[in-house]
């Protein structure tokens, strides 16, 4: 028995007994086909997955992103090169070292990383080719489940997928490699869903502990998956499925494990990553958050302005926000009213947008910044799931107007048209902007472009980091001026500009200049003790050089060059039993260095 979008329009739905919406999911044997054309359904997946190759090739050639957690990922990161049993129980180990400098428990994607790095090394195109595959195997999934989701149409399944898989917004998540844990959660999300969709055609249990599986593994690539049982739920809202106590206990094992990964999240976020409460007001939270949700929303549509980094705003002098941030609140509250009239109303349109609205906010109401972790009050790799519920309503919509019969199927037909072209659009702002994710310097040049002001230092500093490593000390030298300039008492900014200074204009006079002043700032900054310390003996001032390296040394006795430069001064001071101490330490500690990387 074959079915046509518009021949159940007009025949009665008839009530079931357990509630399950979708009558056209249990039919004939031909109802395990794709389509009435399978060749469509199969052709519109390569298609999709030939565009993600297409539009984000560029990422093949970028580099890792050093200074901003590639290095600690991927670069220095231990893990990755032992797969023994050993291996494996330190990957999946909570709370060890490496957990608690990252603030984050993702051991399947830890396990993934280490999979490339026994392949190919350090290749950095070993890992943005991965990546770029399972967005490509995300794009089809999220097709699958929107074709399922939608009655097995294949017009919204397309729309939303396509709208997936070259959105801008969405390059974060793909070209940086420390965001795999985005796309593999997403991937063991979507294949959860798609499993649940299956489930309620027939309800067999061996369904429902299969999409368990695929959430327990979505939890263990990243901790965000735990709304997947929210959005179980909303599915069951979609199919009007009906409200019984089995419905709620087949959530239950769902909803422990969300509890249980959220609370070890949050231990662990809690160590350095999380902004203490008091940090921000309640109704500066409430206005952050709602300035967030609106700006995604507003992003999905016109992705302009998109940034690596988005700062917090600029508090005025009298302590407001600015009105953005004030008028948010309200405008959420207003489109929460309409969310509910739509609840309410009858019909396929009110259901859908209620759907993909919520689908929209469940799935990104944990990182709207009312708990404020880190520096930045948004971030573009948020969106990856969440933009699926508003890619699914524009496809729904779509589709359902076109199959109107009258005049609004035209009104259907433009917005496929407009769908298109943005898409279109969306496929060459996102090839290019793969290539701002190139390496470090293009990243934050591109950032600091958009946000040039003192909110940024930290970002020049990751970029100056990145010109003194290729040795640019004049682009360094400017990026660390520039910091002072919106920060007078940045002692590591002065410390790093005393240190150019010294070491590659030979300027000691300026280098002295700016090293006590970061002196001045910080007398305890071990970084500034060392280079004083180098820049007196240098001047041939042994006596104040030794006076800085030993104050250094009572802060960091484990500095190999510390100690060398410690037993030179004070064999220029003429006092050789007390070089030849410190050169019996120097010679120790590097014995302990070469017994540790054993």
């Amino acid at each position: 028995m074959k079915f046509h979008p518009m021949s159940m329009k007009n025949k009665p739905v008839k009530k079931k007994s357990q509630g399950k919406q979708i009558p056209a999911v249990k039919k004939s044997a031909a109802a395990s086909l794709p389509t009435k054309k399978p060749y469509l359904f199969y052709g519109a997946m390569m298609v999709l997955f030939m565009v993600v190759i297409i539009v984000f090739s560029p990422m093949v050639k970028n580099d890792f992103i050093n200074t901003w957690d590639d290095g600690v990922y991927v670069i220095h990161n231990q893990l990755l090169h032992d797969l023994s049993w050993q291996g494996l129980v330190n990957i999946f180990s909570y709370g060890d070292d490496f957990q608690r400098l990252i603030n984050n428990y993702h051991p399947l994607t830890t396990l993934s990383l280490a999979l490339n790095y026994q392949l190919s090394g350090l290749s950095p195109a070993s890992y943005q080719t991965t990546n770029m595959i399972l967005h490509g195997f995300n794009a089809m999934l999220v097709f699958v489940f929107v074709w399922l989701l939608a009655g097995r149409k294949l017009l919204p399944a397309a729309i939303a997928a396509f709208l997936f898989a070259v959105h801008p917004v969405h390059v974060e998540s793909v070209a940086w490699v420390s965001e795999r844990k985005d796309v593999l959660y997403t991937l063991f999300f979507l294949a959860g869903l798609i499993t649940y969709l299956k489930y309620l055609e027939d309800e067999k249990t061996w369904k429902l502990v299969l999409a368990f599986l695929f959430f327990i593994l979505s939890c263990l690539s990243k901790a965000m998956a735990v709304s997947f049982p929210v959005i179980l739920l909303l599915t069951d809202f979609f199919q009007r499925r009906k409200f019984t106590w089995r419905l709620v206990i087949e959530k239950l094992p769902f909803f422990i494990v969300a509890i249980l990964i959220g609370v070890m999240s949050v231990k662990l976020q809690s160590l350095s990553a999380i902004n203490e409460f008091e940090t921000f007001t309640l109704y500066q939270r409430i206005m952050h958050a709602s300035y967030g949700l609106i700006s995604y929303f507003i992003n999905f549509l016109y992705p302009a302005g998109l940034s690596a980094f988005y700062p917090y705003p600029a508090i005025s002098p009298t302590g407001l926000l600015p009105p953005l941030f004030r008028i948010a609140p309200y405008v959420c509250l207003a489109l929460a009213g309409i969310l509910v009239w739509l609840t309410v109303r009858k019909g396929e349109i009110p259901r859908m947008i209620v759907f993909g609205i919520l689908f929209y906010f469940f799935t990104i109401a944990l990182v709207l910044q009312f708990l404020s972790v880190g520096k930045a009050i948004m971030a573009d790799r948020y969106t990856y799931i969440p933009y699926i519920g508003l890619s699914f309503i524009i496809g729904m919509l779509i589709d359902h107007l076109i199959h109107r019969r009258s005049p609004l199927k035209y009104a259907g037909y433009g917005l496929a048209v407009a769908s298109l072209v943005m898409s279109i659009v969306f496929a060459y702002l996102t090839n290019a902007r793969t290539k701002v994710w190139k390496d470090d310097e293009t990243l934050w040049s591109d950032v600091l472009r958009q946000y040039p002001d003192g909110r940024m230092n930290f970002i020049y500093e990751k970029r100056a980091r990145e010109y003194l490593d290729k040795d640019r000390y004049e682009a360094a030298l400017a990026d660390y001026k520039t910091i002072v300039s919106n920060d007078p008492r940045d002692d590591n900014a002065l410390e790093c500009i005393g240190r150019i200074y010294g070491k590659y204009y030979h300027d000691m006079g300026k280098s002295v200049e700016n090293l006590e002043k970061a002196y001045a700032v910080n007398p305890e900054n071990p970084a500034v003790l060392k280079s004083l310390g180098v820049a007196m003996g240098m001047q041939g001032k042994f006596g104040k050089s030794l006076d800085y390296l030993l104050q250094a040394y009572e802060i960091d006795k484990t500095d190999t060059n510390l100690l060398r430069n410690i037993a030179a001064s004070y064999n220029y001071a003429g006092l050789p039993a007390k070089a030849r101490e410190f050169e019996k330490k120097l010679h120790l500690q590097q014995l302990d260095s070469k017994t540790d990387h054993r």
